[in-house]
């Protein structure tokens, strides 16, 4: 058992050098993305996948499903398949929009993780877990009707550890956890411009919170217990109304997250 929960952790740290690769090199033509794993998305017409549900549909337990830039009109769903990584090329560039389906990515297996990518559009959820404890990192969230990520307990217990995303713009809630749980960890994230920022429907102050920027909500943490380590200021988008949550060279949230790094997507 801990051998299997070592060569997780190897990986998911290699996964990590990867994306952070592939977010330096999208500043460079889309040509010199170099693809990571067997199970590439991309929209050219000779890929062997051209949509994200056909790669999941050839995927083992403990797979990387990378996508290449582009804008994917369709519904994610893992709810088979465990220990799955679905990595974007950039958070910029590699979109997913559910169309004003019901939610964009539906989780409802173990230890998935979602990063890299725009996840918009849907009527409901941008990001739905519905069970087991899932990793969200490095993702934009954004313009989804209700709520950005909703983490459910009607079908199961969900949890998840949500760090370096921008979760901006939604309808109702930023984040929504059913559960109040010290399993539900959000960190170094930039929550802005929804009517509610952080939500739990069981205030017991269990949920971790900390190093989070928050700015423009109705209310930034309903029923949470944000402790002192998150801040009030404006991130400094380089252009909300067009989308670009990109934040500013004078944001505060620059070098503001873990060991110097970023607060956010970017």
């Amino acid at each position: 058992m801990k051998n299997r929960y070592l060569r997780v952790a190897v990986v998911l740290a290699a996964l990590v050098c990867a994306g952070c690769a592939v977010r330096t090199e999208i500043e460079t033509p889309t040509a010199s993305i170099k693809p990571v794993g067997r199970l590439v998305v991309a929209q050219d017409s000779g890929a062997k996948f051209q949509t994200i549900s056909a790669a999941l549909d050839s995927a083992r337990d403990g797979d990387t499903v990378f996508v290449m830039p582009g804008e994917f009109r369709e519904v994610v769903k893992i709810v088979k398949l465990r220990h799955l990584t679905l990595l974007g090329a950039d958070p910029a560039a590699t979109i997913i929009d559910a169309g004003d389906e019901y939610a964009a990515i539906e989780l409802r297996t173990d230890s998935n993780r979602v990063t890299g990518f725009t996840v918009r559009g849907a009527d409901s959820h941008g990001i739905w877990v519905r069970d087991g404890q899932q990793f969200i990192d490095h993702c934009l969230i954004t313009g989804n009707g209700d709520r950005g990520i909703y983490l459910s307990s009607m079908a199961g217990r969900a949890y998840a550890m949500v760090t370096h995303c921008t979760v901006a713009d939604n309808g109702e809630v930023g984040i929504h956890a059913a559960r109040d749980d010290s399993n539900t960890v959000i960190t170094d994230c930039i929550i802005a411009f929804n009517p509610r920022g952080v939500v739990t429907d069981q205030p017991a102050g269990k949920i971790v919170v900390r190093r989070n920027c928050t700015f423009g909500n109705g209310v930034d943490f309903d029923r949470v217990t944000p402790g002192d380590s998150n801040f009030v200021k404006d991130p400094q988008f380089v252009d909300r109304p067009n989308g670009d949550f990109r934040p500013r060279k004078s944001s505060p949230c620059i070098g503001a997250g873990s060991h110097g790094t970023n607060l956010g997507a970017f």
